[in-house]
């Protein structure tokens, strides 16, 4: 006789079932709709990511018809409702219009995927920037400021203008609603990057999707037989993260709406918070314990974290590089930091538990690329913020919510230095790379090297733009290096004139002008995309006018019968 099933293997199974359906039906539904004249899947990602913004904006506004007195300094319910409804409507109708006249493509290219990463990025944040506008969020012909507040919340960067509500009340001038469009900004965004995690990145060569926690393969291992399976299984795990951190907030005595949205921008490595001190207005030395484990996890391979648990072998982490490379990072970073001197910590309280505990809080929130803070990055010495500022670079593990460089990316070019060295003594030496398990080809090496090269590439025409908008020089490099990482504070004190926004180590985005705000929001969009993937969509709309300029359509014309020596 057959044993029946689980009773929660069958409950598992009937969501299953319900979600695959539902994405479906999604799909046909799409795939009807969709049968213009104009054959372009590029438009149609784009146009599907407006249409998915109206029913984002219209939770949000119901949020603040509900509860937004009491999140906003204002006191006062549904002043976004209204605008969040109309601007969701209005955006969607014109996507769904628009949608009616496309159909998709037969076969889509690599680079045409590429491509459609970067549109569907800029669509979103072009439905947030609506959004800013329609409520008042900035000045309604602050375009540059709205691009940049949307580019903050789409990649995930502790980043804003917006000042505090009145002095002295830590509050943010913010509605309800935007608060939590902000909040579940950053978390859907983190969603979308699970997505384009799975289905985009391994086409770079950085998928990172394999049992040791990150190793930078294409042939990855998968965590279920479909790539659809895998995408399941993290965004559950996502969510359940989430929850976690949002329950550990509560009991730690934050209020509950204040739990729930600080839970969503730590667990995608946001870091935007309802107050204009960041954490650091709590003062709660639970809260910030909290944060540092979300903080942390949301740096921690999401592959690595899935199988530990699935298979119950804690172990599993020990036996990642990665992780062992991304804790001990952690770890000498923090005694560093601690043990430098800094004004006004003497060495009496070097080794008191608030001091370590802040230490600990700085350099999780900036190698996690989250960007919460207790206390000003300025406030630190000025070898902890060259400290810091590597850290931002690095990043977190692969596979996880973090932005930069990644910790299986300087492992693998450490690899790749060590085996030159070795060449160099012996030149007929014939290596294959390897870490862990796993061997590494030339060409994931190559593109590596380049995601390295064009990063640095882009840094430096970043930091003059930046230069001459309003920051100083060490302003510009910091700011620059700290978008481009998706963290926001940099290692400067920025002064800003125009508003209240809170001076420091996180008042840059204010303090420059609207070339400078484009500039940052640009950075923002290529750490979080992958600044490949922004320079092969820009090859893609630069094609036509080289391809002219290559077949000489734009040379210069001579006379009939005047012949040129």
């Amino acid at each position: 006789m057959t044993p029946r099933p689980a009773r929660r293997a069958r409950e598992r199974e009937r969501l299953r079932r319900l979600v695959v359906r539902a994405v479906r039906a999604a799909d046909g539904l799409l795939h009807r709709w969709a049968r213009g004249p104009y054959e372009s899947t590029l438009a149609i990602t784009a146009l599907v990511v407006l249409a998915a913004a109206a029913p984002v904006f219209a939770a949000c506004a119901v949020f603040d018809w509900l509860f937004g007195g009491r999140v906003a300094a204002s006191g006062e319910f549904g002043t976004d409702s209204v605008p969040l409804l109309l601007a969701g409507a209005a955006v969607a109708l014109m996507a769904l219009g628009l949608l009616r006249l496309c159909r998709f493509e037969r076969r889509i290219t690599e680079r045409q995927t590429l491509t459609a990463l970067v549109l569907g990025s800029f669509a979103a944040v072009a439905a947030i920037a609506i959004a800013h506008l329609a409520t008042g969020a900035v000045e309604p012909t602050a375009f540059a400021t709205a691009f940049a507040e949307a580019a903050a919340t789409v990649t995930g960067t502790n980043s804003t203008t917006i000042p505090e509500a009145d002095p002295g009340s830590g509050m943010l001038d913010l509605g309800g609603g935007m608060l939590a469009l902000r909040a579940v900004g950053q978390w859907l965004g983190g969603a979308a990057f699970i997505v384009v995690l799975v289905r985009v990145l391994p086409h770079l060569g950085v998928g990172g999707l394999d049992t040791d926690g990150g190793v930078a393969t294409r042939s990855a291992r998968r965590l279920a037989p479909r790539s659809a399976g895998t995408m399941g299984r993290l965004l559950l795990l996502y969510g359940a993260l989430t929850v976690l951190v949002a329950v550990g907030y509560g009991l730690a005595g934050m209020p509950l709406l204040q739990s729930g949205l600080h839970a969503l921008t730590t667990a995608s490595t946001g870091g935007f918070s309802t107050q204009a001190a960041s954490l650091g207005a709590f003062d709660s030395a639970a809260i910030e314990w909290v944060a540092v484990f979300g903080m942390a996890a949301g740096g921690v391979s999401l592959p690595l974290m899935f199988l530990a648990i699935r298979r119950r072998d804690p172990a599993r982490f020990i036996r990642s590089y990665e992780f062992r490379l991304y804790i001990t990072l952690i770890i000498f970073a923090t005694v560093a930091v601690a043990l430098l001197p800094r004004d006004g910590v003497g060495w009496p309280h070097i080794f008191g538990a608030e001091h370590i505990r802040e230490s600990l809080f700085a350099v999780v929130s900036v190698i996690s690329t989250t960007g919460f803070e207790t206390t000003s990055l300025v406030d630190l010495s000025i070898g902890s913020q060259a400290l810091l500022m590597v850290l931002m670079l690095i990043g977190g593990m692969s596979a996880s919510m973090a932005g930069g460089f990644k910790v299986v990316r300087l492992l693998t070019l450490a690899s790749f230095i060590g085996r030159e060295l070795r060449r160099a003594i012996y030149p007929s030496l014939a290596e294959r790379l390897r870490l862990g398990r796993s061997t590494i080809s030339e060409t994931t090496i190559s593109r590596i090297t380049g995601e390295l090269l064009l990063a640095a590439l882009l840094i430096i025409p970043a930091s003059i733009v930046l230069g001459a908008s309003g920051l100083n020089i060490v302003d510009a490099l910091t700011y620059a290096v700290s978008t481009l990482s998706n963290v926001g504070p940099a290692m400067a004190a920025a002064d800003s004139t125009e508003h209240l926004a809170v001076e420091g180590s996180t008042g840059h985005l204010d303090a420059a002008n609207w070339l400078g705000r484009i500039t940052a929001g640009l950075l923002m969009m290529c750490g979080r995309m992958s600044v490949t993937a922004a320079a092969v969509a820009l090859s893609v709309a630069a094609y036509p006018a080289v391809a002219a300029v290559r077949h000489g359509q734009w040379r210069r014309r001579r006379p009939h019968g005047v012949r040129v020596r």
